[in-house]
């Protein structure tokens, strides 16, 4: 097979590319076990080891395995044979079993201490199994390849028992390649036949939404395109090509479509993704990819990935000018909806300057955000900087729902939002925003039944114990002459010129009585980043029960130069079910609404109000234990005055639209 980077003139040998990256594994391959040694490192769930120094890992050592075999060298045959053989056997072979046909991560901890298994493994190590029998089976020792085959049909029918769909990318990916080449492979019509109705499902469901549900995610694309260029290089079948071939060509164009040249990074939103800034083997992979349209290494020194090898990885000819034309655009893409033709149709309805009241009482009639528009990804792009977010998310660590790149002379900067739990992610913190062009309003609240660092597998009941909580945005990347400045609204950050302005426009959190916390914004700077903190929390260790807080609610909006410079103030209402309604598009000259920006107390509780005419406004009464924030008096200031009381006026400039917040914490959708 011939590769695209020696097609395109790149001189890439990755034959010996391959030969070079098994030799530089050579000192991490551990005899006595016959597997691939690691440094530990964990997500935090699934597995329950804590403090171990190395381990030795089941899907890493097939990977090594297979691509000892790829090299076509004798001499390193049987050490692939003893690491597939030892791999096979930490398998669980037991049909009776809940764990059947999956393996544990790790050799040093086994299926049943794991918490909980990881039933994609199947997945991963199955489909590794695969290719090497597919390449290399005919040179396997019989009772091995009798072993493996059998260890390929349990993972297929761990795979074809669990049948996850079309929603869950990689691996409705994966395990579709797994039992449709084990199936060729083996004469199973049985898996051939799953496989093919997998891939069909998945190709449906992702046309049919224009995008995969692990929207615009750096790590889950690199994975679809690569799992998808191997089935299209592996199978035999007409249909099967077809399908991997239109799904390939709509993933090529998003990633094209998001890549933003100056900084060389991938714009957000991210739906799921592991860093922040690309790593070498992302930088690799899309060299390798175009061709050498996008150059991060020389060809002689470029990381290669085993995996890569005979996969058939290549982006359409069509889609390479994106990854080397700087351009000024927005990219918006419906990720759930009521049905097609929807995002012209609200395009129109803001060209054609609706009324107020009609654009309030749309707002009003959504619920929690998820009315009419669905939920959304908006990308706001110029030669200089991108900027993302997402209509809705949680903000697990694997989320970047707001996230910009900057160009700092060269070098890409960034800014992203995200909220902490002593140190790590919070979960159960969701967001929720509007975007235009450079513009992003967006709020913070929070919910009792979902998790602390994972989305599901450790539910908090609304109950955290903690010595520290605070919302951040987080500046890093190449931070030379990056300032951050704290002003009476909130900071504005300035990244080669271009300034990011963030400001507050609401901010309670009624948390423990003596916690003292003043909710504005503080600079810190730590591990080479800026982290503007705003602290919900800090002090000794305790429970925080979101359950019984009187207010727990932030509103915020972050502008990036002047395209995102729209002079309006939200509007903040109470909903009759005691939510905090924030819509946007109000007019006003130069005011803004106070929020906490004067320093008044934390959980403190001042919002809008409409009588039922929707004209007069009334301020809501603080709680007891709290003073009052002045929210919204930039409305009443710059109202126009009429027969009937304050009038909003539209801005031609602005947003239109809205979100709810449970301004007390109630559980998550």
């Amino acid at each position: 097979m011939k590769d695209n980077a020696e097609a395109a003139g790149g001189g890439l040998d990755q034959r010996q590319r391959l030969i070079d990256k098994m030799t530089g594994l050579e000192s991490r391959y551990d005899a006595a076990i016959c597997m691939l040694r690691s440094p530990f490192s964990s997500p935090g769930y699934h597995t329950t080891l804590k403090q171990a120094e190395f381990i030795h890992s089941t899907r890493d050592s097939l990977s090594y395995a297979l691509g000892l075999l790829d090299t076509g060298l004798t001499g390193y045959e049987q050490r692939a044979f003893d690491i597939i053989r030892q791999v096979i056997s930490l398998q669980d072979t037991d049909p009776a079993s809940d764990t059947f046909g999956i393996w544990s991560w790790f050799y040093e901890e086994p299926l049943d201490q794991m918490a909980p298994p990881d039933w994609n493994w199947a997945d991963f190590c199955g489909s590794r199994l695969v290719q090497a029998i597919s390449r290399h089976g005919h040179h396997f020792p019989d009772d091995l390849r009798e072993a493996a085959v059998l260890s390929i049909e349990c993972a297929c029918e761990a795979i074809i028992r669990r049948n996850v769909g079309p929603d869950y990318t990689n691996i409705a990916i994966i395990g579709a390649f797994v039992t449709r080449i084990a199936g060729e492979l083996l004469g199973r019509k049985d898996y051939a036949d799953y496989g093919l109705e997998r891939l069909r499902r998945l190709h449906a469901h992702t046309l049919k939404h224009g995008a995969f549900q692990e929207y615009n995610s750096p790590v889950y694309t690199y994975i679809a395109i690569l799992e998808l260029s191997k089935l299209q290089s592996e199978t035999s079948d007409c249909r099967v090509k077809a399908w991997t071939g239109e799904l390939l060509d709509l993933t090529w164009r998003t990633v094209s479509g998001y890549y933003h040249p100056a900084t060389a990074q991938w714009s957000g939103p991210h739906s799921r993704c592991y860093g922040v800034l690309l790593e070498d083997q992302s930088n690799a992979f899309l060299q390798l990819a175009t061709g050498g349209a996008v150059m991060f290494f020389p060809w002689e020194e470029l990381p290669y990935e085993e995996e890569w090898y005979m996969s058939g990885i290549h982006c359409p000819p069509a889609y390479l000018e994106g990854f080397k034309v700087p351009e000024t655009k927005e990219v918006r893409q419906r990720l759930e909806g009521e049905g097609e033709g929807q995002e012209q149709e609200w395009e129109q309805e803001q060209g054609q300057g609706q009324e107020r009241d009609q654009v309030l009482e749309r707002v009003r009639g959504q619920e929690q955000g998820q009315g009419r528009d669905g939920r959304w990804a908006v990308t706001y792009m110029t030669p200089q900087w991108s900027m993302g977010s997402f209509t809705h998310s949680d903000l697990w660590n694997q989320r970047r729902p707001l996230l910009v790149y900057a160009d700092n002379h060269g070098q890409p900067a960034y800014i992203r939002l995200r909220c902490m739990h002593d140190g790590y992610d919070y979960c159960s913190a969701r967001f929720q925003s509007m975007q235009e062009v450079g513009h992003v309003l967006f709020g913070i609240d929070f919910i009792t039944d979902g998790g602390d660092t994972h989305p599901n597998l450790d539910r908090t009941g609304g109950v955290i114990a903690a010595s520290d909580l605070r919302l951040r945005l987080e500046v890093g990347g190449a931070l030379e002459g990056v300032t951050a400045a704290l002003t009476e609204e909130g900071t504005v950050i300035t990244i080669a010129g271009t300034e990011f302005g963030l400001t507050t426009w609401f901010a309670a959190f009624s948390g423990p009585a003596d916690a003292g916390n003043r909710l504005v914004w503080e600079l810190h700077k730590a591990d080479g980043r800026m982290n503007i903190d705003m602290i919900l929390y800090a002090g000794p260790r305790r429970m925080l029960d979101f359950t019984s807080m009187q207010q727990a609610a932030l509103v915020f909006s972050l502008a990036a130069g002047e395209e995102g410079r729209l002079n309006s103030a939200p509007l903040l209402e109470l909903t009759d079910e005691g939510g905090l309604r924030v819509i946007s598009g109000s007019e006003h000259e130069g005011g803004r609404a106070q929020g906490v920006a004067g320093g008044k107390a934390a959980g403190a509780n001042k919002v809008n109000e409409w009588d039922e005419a929707n004209e007069v406004n009334e301020v809501n009464e603080a709680n007891e234990a709290n003073e009052v924030n002045e929210v919204n008096e930039a409305n009443e200031v710059n109202a126009e005055e009429g027969d009937g009381g304050a009038k909003i006026v539209k801005s031609v400039k602005s947003m239109t639209g809205g979100f709810v917040l449970n301004l007390r914490p109630a559980p998550g959708e």
